[in-house]
């Protein structure tokens, strides 16, 4: 059977919970029942329905000069500051520096939000993705980066092609990679390298001096050319924001592409030749093959056998071409396919994905009513991320987080003797609660783990079996063997016979408002929440 034919399998909560994985960020088991009613098309249309922009970000530091107070010229608390000057005139520098770092934090615990809040629907590990993919790493003003996420946001399921073209001339890309630099006397080749070789065809393999098959030196010498003459001004302008293009400094006259590229001219065209020359990029078939390839790694696994370009990356590849370059119908087919669910390969989890399977898929609610604690909550989970070395705007450089890219250990690097640990802790933190450091700072985890509400939904979870098998099927990828059931009975009811374990749960449900049952019942599910999530099983998805 042809690999991208649609799935025509059972609907249960394996294939439900299988798809939310590697789409979402940590489904909650009422996103998965969710699914199970909505079948597998009616998960699809939903996971890529039409979404409105989200509301911006909010000033979440209490107005005022106190230690833990901050007074924003731009934004009351519980006001954006989104509207206001992005470079303001506060006195002294200092001041403002701290308004600067206020704003970042304010955006980072947002994004993370959103993530934490999107439900059913695949556009926020999208723009996750298109972060990856135009890596902009530049943390000066919090405006410039709510803006290029909200753009990544605005194309997530949207037009490849065309986010190519407004990412050219975002503030932040131009800053990055140096395209504000880049004039007809000074050209500037680092954009117009990256474009190709990260962003759209890929350098393939070296066919001759000075030429990496998918593209040659002299062509990354003339799109520089083309690229020249776009500026952003300088911070101290309220219109920083926006480029500006400076036909002065933008070199005239035609430019002669390789035979790579056909040997296409790009015509002088102003302000709108960079987009004549994305054009003519995308003709090249390469660019569907090069974006498929990393969105497959991003959602089925790194490892593209030569079977694997021939049965999926290629007929995807002609599906997104067919499209103009919309990426959701090629996506929905492999995401609807027998390959998505037969194959039995596991990703390990990014430090993102881990962090929202501990909360939001084990119910971990940010703190409601409360925008300070709202936002300290998420922030917590972007340091963690951070410190797992996934920092959300932070990437360690151009190409993006090594575990989609660097061959052969790939996912695995997001494991080693450093990590692993750090990965445990923080699972532990979420269930147990207590105070974790970052760059000398500590932060203290208060939002645990709902265990006594997790298993209130389990039928029979008298059972201590019952009890540790759904919460394995709800927490794992697999069920768990019986050595496994064996040792976990013996964290929740160390060297006792199972009835124990009957006869407590059971007295807690008749009396839930026993102080000292429900402690002691608590407790034992945390220890034993506390192992499961530190186990590998938990660690893949």
């Amino acid at each position: 059977m042809p690999y991208l034919d649609e799935y025509a399998g059972a609907w249960t909560t394996t294939q439900a919970r299988h798809l939310l994985k590697r789409t979402t960020f940590g489904p909650s088991a009422q996103m998965v029942d969710t699914s199970v009613s909505l079948g597998l098309q009616g998960t699809i249309d939903t996971l890529f329905a039409p979404l409105p922009m989200p509301d911006p970000p909010l000033k979440s530091i209490p107005d005022g000069t106190g230690n833990n107070q901050l007074n924003d010229p731009g934004a009351m608390y519980g006001e954006t500051w989104v509207n206001a000057v992005p470079f303001p005139n506060i006195n002294p520098p200092m001041l403002r520096n701290r308004v600067l770092r206020s704003r970042s934090k304010s955006l980072y615990s947002w994004t993370v939000l959103q993530m934490h809040y999107s439900d059913i629907s695949i556009r926020e590990k999208l723009t996750l993705f298109w972060h990856n993919h135009f890596v902009v790493a530049d943390g000066t003003i919090a405006h410039r980066e709510y803006l290029y996420y909200t753009l990544l946001r605005r194309f997530a399921t949207g037009n490849f092609k065309e986010l190519t073209k407004e990412i050219t001339i975002d503030t932040g890309m131009l800053f990055y990679l140096s395209g504000a630099e880049n004039t007809n006397n000074a050209p500037n080749e680092n954009y117009s390298r990256e474009l190709l070789e990260l962003f759209t065809v890929g350098k393939g393999d070296l066919a001759a001096p000075g030429d990496y098959t998918n593209f040659t030196e002299d062509d990354v010498i003339q799109m520089a050319k083309v690229l020249t003459g776009w500026r952003v001004p300088p911070v101290s302008n309220q219109n920083t924001l926006t480029a500006q293009f400076v036909n002065g400094n933008h070199t005239p006259g035609s430019k002669q592409l390789s035979h790579r590229f056909n040997n296409a001219v790009i015509s002088e065209n102003g302000d709108q030749e960079f987009r004549d020359l994305i054009d003519v990029i995308f003709q090249q078939d390469e660019c569907s093959r090069f974006i498929m390839r990393k969105l497959y790694r991003w959602f089925v696994h790194y490892d593209i056998s030569d079977d694997i370009e021939m049965n999926v990356i290629e007929p995807l590849a002609a599906i997104l071409r067919n499209n103009n370059y919309e990426i959701a119908p090629a996506l929905q087919v492999l995401m609807k396919s027998e390959h998505f669910y037969n194959a039995t390969a596991c990703m390990i989890k990014s430090p993102m994905d881990l962090m929202m399977s501990v909360t939001r898929g084990l119910g971990i609610q940010p703190p409601q009513g409360d925008l300070e604690d709202e936002y300290d909550h998420a922030y917590n989970h972007y340091i963690m991320s951070t410190d797992l070395e996934q920092a959300l705007f932070y990437h360690p450089d151009v190409a993006g987080w090594k575990a989609y890219y660097q061959k052969p250990q790939f996912d695995k690097l997001w494991i080693n003797n450093l990590l692993l640990p750090k990965r445990h802790e923080f699972c532990r933190l979420m269930v147990e609660g207590g105070i974790f450091s970052y760059n000398d700072v500590n932060y203290r985890v208060t939002s645990l783990v709902p265990v006594l509400e997790i298993v209130k939904n389990i039928p029979d979870a008298n059972d201590p079996n019952v009890l540790v098998s759904s919460l394995a099927e709800i927490m794992f990828n697999y069920p768990i063997t019986e050595n496994q059931l064996t040792s976990l009975k013996d964290v929740l009811i160390p060297g006792l016979p199972d009835f124990e374990w009957t006869v407590e749960y059971l007295d807690y449900l008749s009396d839930p408002s026993n102080q000292a049952l429900a402690e002691s019942v608590e407790n034992k599910l945390k220890s034993l929440f506390s192992v499961m999530v530190r186990m590998s099983e938990f660690q893949i998805m």
